[in-house]
């Protein structure tokens, strides 16, 4: 029998909804499933056929050992989305390399320290270089002096770090207060590593995220993904609502773009995930190729059609 491992972490041995739906559709092909938690020591990966990565929602704390985890595993069996694709795609810094390609990407300003030193960079910079606007290096990172650079000092910003998963590690920053709370939470951030200082997106409480999900590059569904009352997050877990929706002629551009610039020659499921800008611009929130929820719950059929691409990615 063909087996498939559904990587996991520790608190998700017994599948999430969504996945359940995958693994029951797998199932019924004949397929084997086993959910595992990607930091099992014990596990003998090389036994299955595929290992898929699905809900490993705890990389963001061990970063680098995750993405060791995944090199190990794609030399004992097939790892699907691939290892190099998995360290390129766990730290935002690829948002970086798309905006320099011309993907439209929300603005942001990247942070880091070097010796010491607080550099900025914008969008489409060099780590290091001067900020758009002119914020240049900077003795320690100064959140209202990179506001004020990008122009953002009067409006609402987040901060958040490169490395982070959901929501993890974002705050958002009133206006009139980056000497705060938001500085302080920059500089905790860019003292271990790389933060992201971005406008916050009007758009995002109201119209949320619309998500475009892709097998083998190929448009499955799209869906669309509404805070809760009060909220910007539009996670489950804060209470957001997803339904299926249909994208727009700019919107499928945009994420055909965002994929066009993924080097890997096998690319099994992606999400995009798109926000609305100011004059009807269309932005690239994030590009999901690890672990994103495909929302199969929201679009009936669409489990059974991921699950025959992953099934004769197995062998069966």
């Amino acid at each position: 029998m063909t087996r498939v491992a559904f990587a996991t972490c520790a608190e998700l041995l017994v599948l999430d909804p969504d996945d359940e739906l995958l693994a029951r559709a797998l199932r019924a092909l004949g397929v084997e499933v086993v959910p595992l938690a990607w930091s099992d020591g014990h596990a003998d990966w090389s036994s299955f056929d595929l290992v898929l990565v699905r809900s490993p929602w705890d990389y963001h704390l061990r970063r680098d050992a995750f993405v060791h985890w995944a090199a190990r595993v794609q030399r004992e069996t097939r790892l699907l989305n691939s290892a190099a694709t998995i360290a390129w795609n766990t730290d935002k810094t690829y948002l970086r390399t798309l905006a320099e390609q011309g993907v439209p990407t929300v603005p942001t300003t990247w942070v880091e320290r070097t010796d010491g030193a607080g550099a900025a960079a914008g969008a489409g910079a060099a780590p290091g270089d001067a900020a758009a606007g002119g914020a240049g290096a900077l003795p320690s990172p100064d959140l209202a002096a990179l506001l004020a650079a990008r122009g953002w000092d009067g409006d609402e910003a987040i901060v958040k770090p490169s490395i982070g998963l959901g929501s993890s590690g974002l705050l958002r920053v009133a206006p009139g207060d980056p000497g705060g709370d938001g500085q302080r939470h920059l500089a905790e951030l860019a003292e271990d590593g790389i933060a992201m200082v971005q406008p916050f997106v009007p758009s995002l409480p109201v119209a949320g995220e619309l998500s475009l999900v892709f097998f083998e590059r190929e448009l499955s569904h799209v869906v669309r993904k509404r805070p809760a009352a009060g909220e910007f997050r539009v996670q489950p877990n804060f209470g957001a609502v997803t339904t299926a929706e249909e994208a727009g002629e700019r919107e499928r551009e945009v994420a055909m773009q965002a994929l066009a610039c993924v080097a890997a020659d096998e690319l099994l499921y992606a999400r995009v995930d798109l926000v609305a800008g100011p004059a009807d611009e269309v932005w690239l929130m994030e590009l999901e190729l690890v672990e994103p929820t495909l929302y199969f719950e929201a679009v009936p059929g669409s489990a059974e059609r991921f699950a025959r691409l992953v099934a004769a990615a197995a062998g069966a």
